[in-house]
């Protein structure tokens, strides 16, 4: 009896306590993430740092990242998911204040490498988190409102890291993201939802009873995984259900990348004042796309939103590489944000959503390497398209044009008749 009442509720809980402490340790990490990611180049720069030297420091913190992806999958499903955040937050504040004691180029290298294990594993910690609290029946829903703490972070970190930056003020900038990190700490300290083998559930989460129908789909989902890994060892670390989403996340981010590294010392070599607001423009266009995208695929479908995305990244990339102007620049970040805002938060479902409970860790581990390998192969990649041929605007003309492989992929691996089918 009380199962059908519940099976008969048509909008469980979607903000429950739990969702929005996930939440705030996402964009607490996110906005000191953000702040690195966007300012350190401009911090390197002002070192002294060519940008295929730049490029190939991204680079070392991406594929840091990425090493840590294929052994956190597993650790964050077997050993809990607030434990190895904690790790992850840790790993992430030390280096911090090592940049704050030294100048010796090697040590801000071999600090900035030790980063890219923290972030990995704090960010795919509570990346798997996020669906754990979800219903099952509004995880689309759930996973495109959790990536406005995303947006927030993107909106909030990059315009005070490269403020105090290029102001000079580069002792205020490490303590602004030690405090990030610390607060992130004391709030995943809350988060006891594993608490005496809980993995979802509990009076402070989101409900998670699950029909006779889930439970065969999570126990099928279980039995291949378990069979994946029996036929090759690569599956014991990463979800092999998710690698369509995971190769399309390779493609799109190692053109993204380019505005990830670039952006800020681009705009600073055309002396466009307003670089700094990138960022923000951008996040707040992510969010009106994300707040959107839910209707705007139950009305055209996940592939055209996908493409929708895709052809928006274009226009900002070609925009970009034809910048002159503040008002160039605006309209860029605008376009960037709803390219980003349709098709992230479908790739992060996508991934996901055919995984058991207790291959989360796997599934979101998978989709975060993909990211990690498109970053790291595209840092250096378009560092050196800077240094040899024709600088930044060479750089984003030949991003735009990449995105042919991101569109050709999307339709090879999720077209419309796969979509039909499904």
């Amino acid at each position: 009896m009380e199962q059908t009442q519940i099976k008969r509720n048509p909008t469980p809980k979607l903000w429950s306590f739990i969702f929005v402490r996930v939440g705030i340790v996402t964009a607490l990490v996110g906005i000191c993430t953000q702040m690195f990611m966007s300012a350190f180049p401009q911090y390197l720069n002002q070192m002294g740092f060519t940008p295929t030297q730049m490029g190939l420091v991204a680079s070392g913190y991406t594929v840091c990242a990425m090493c840590m992806r294929i052994f956190a999958g597993n650790l964050i499903d077997q050993k809990g998911r607030r434990v190895m955040c904690l790790l992850g937050l840790a790993l992430f504040v030390l280096p911090v204040l090592g940049f704050m004691g030294t100048t010796a180029v090697v040590v801000i290298v071999g600090l900035r490498f030790i980063q890219g294990f923290g972030s990995s594993l704090s960010s795919l910690s509570v990346g798997t988190m996020a669906p754990d609290v979800l219903p099952r029946e509004r995880m689309a829903e759930g996973i495109a409102y959790f990536g406005l703490f995303n947006s927030l972070a993107t909106a909030i970190g990059p315009a005070v890291g490269i403020t105090l930056i290029t102001s000079g003020k580069t002792d205020r900038f490490f303590l602004v993201a030690l405090a990030m990190e610390i607060a992130a700490t004391a709030v995943t300290l809350t988060i006891n939802y594993e608490k005496k083998g809980l993995r979802t559930g509990g009076k402070d989460s989101a409900p998670v009873q699950l029909s006779p129908e889930e439970l065969e789909a999570d126990r099928r989902a279980e039995e291949e995984a378990r069979a994946d890994a029996q036929k090759c060892f690569i599956w014991k670390f990463f979800d092999r259900k998710a690698l369509p989403a995971a190769i399309i996340s390779i493609l799109v981010t190692m053109s993204t990348t380019t505005i990830t590294n670039f952006i800020t010392p681009y705009g600073v070599e055309l002396g466009l004042s307003m670089i700094s607001s990138f960022y923000t423009i951008q996040a707040g266009s992510m969010i009106v796309a994300r707040l959107t995208s839910g209707k705007l695929q139950a009305k055209i479908g996940r592939f055209r939103t996908l493409l929708l995305g895709l052809i928006f990244d274009i226009i900002a990339m070609f925009l970009l590489a034809s910048m002159t102007n503040n008002a160039m620049m605006i309209a860029a970040a605008v376009i960037r944000g709803l390219g980003g805002g349709l098709y992230f938060p479908l790739l992060n479902v996508l991934a996901v959503e055919k995984a058991s409970r207790s291959g989360r860790g796997k599934a979101t581990s998978t989709y975060y390497a993909a990211y990690d390998v498109g970053a790291g192969i595209g840092a250096p990649l378009w560092g050196l398209v800077a240094d040899h041929l024709g600088g930044y605007r060479t750089v984003y003309a030949g991003a735009g044009l990449f995105y042919v492989f991101s569109i050709a992929a999307t339709w090879l691996l999720l077209g419309r008749k796969k979509e039909e089918k499904r």
